[in-house]
């Protein structure tokens, strides 16, 4: 796999986390060997076809009724949200795609081998989670260097900020352009794999929250996961 970079961050290969990748298969405790081996070959196939690349950008904070980021006309609705940027003054906006051969790859493997198509799509799931993961890390790691702390990622669709807020999102930061992702009339991200995310910057340290589908309120209702994505939380 080629580096995926942008002007500060440099990341060398994706890992894919296996415990992940069985969780979004509902495999608890200890899977069979011919499961492992079969998701091992997967997650192979999968690292070798993703084309991962993300784009952020950091905006100031305007809080009124509403949270609001500067030069742009995006608001931010809701009371998480709220809660997580309220020691927050500026905030970074961030989107993340495996790419669509990923896409094109499940669904090729749906029309021949449905095990095989799930194994991918589960690794897909946690490949993406781990973009976002690294992402995140070097930004910590930069910011912390100026004294300044991140907040755990949020995304349009989790708690009660609206799934609608993804088209604008995408487009404040051009990822059409960037790095092709686009989101359907309906505000799911094409392609599936991707994640788009609001990080709080504060400059006192935050509190990590629990995150993950197995801890979400709204993982039997989510959007994400009935069209097969997440939301990187």
């Amino acid at each position: 796999m080629q580096n995926f970079t942008d002007d500060t961050i440099t990341i060398t290969e994706l890992h894919i986390n296996r415990a992940e990748a069985l969780r979004y298969l509902h495999i608890n405790g200890q899977a069979p060997a011919e499961i492992l081996a079969d998701l091992a070959a997967a997650e192979q196939q999968l690292l070798q076809t993703a084309q991962p690349r993300f784009v952020w950008q950091e905006f100031a904070l305007q809080k009124a009724e509403e949270i609001a980021l500067t030069g742009t006309n995006l608001t931010l609705k809701g009371a998480d949200i709220a809660e997580l940027l309220q020691d927050c003054d500026r905030c970074i906006l961030l989107a993340a795609t495996l790419g669509l051969a990923v896409d094109e790859l499940i669904r090729r493997t749906e029309l021949t081998d449905m095990s095989r198509a799930l194994m991918l799509d589960a690794c897909a799931s946690a490949a993406v989670e781990n973009l976002c993961d690294r992402v995140q890390q070097q930004l910590a790691e930069q910011f912390a260097a100026q004294g300044r702390y991140l907040t755990d990622r949020f995304s349009p669709g989790y708690g009660d900020l609206p799934l609608s807020l993804q088209k604008p999102l995408c487009a404040t930061l051009n990822a059409q352009r960037l790095i092709g992702l686009t989101v359907s009339g309906s505000g799911i991200l094409l392609p599936r794999k991707s994640v788009t995310a609001i990080i709080g910057i504060s400059s006192r340290p935050q509190a990590k929250r629990q995150s993950g589908c197995a801890t979400c309120n709204l993982a039997a209702t989510c959007p994400f996961r009935k069209a097969g994505q997440n939301c990187g939380k």
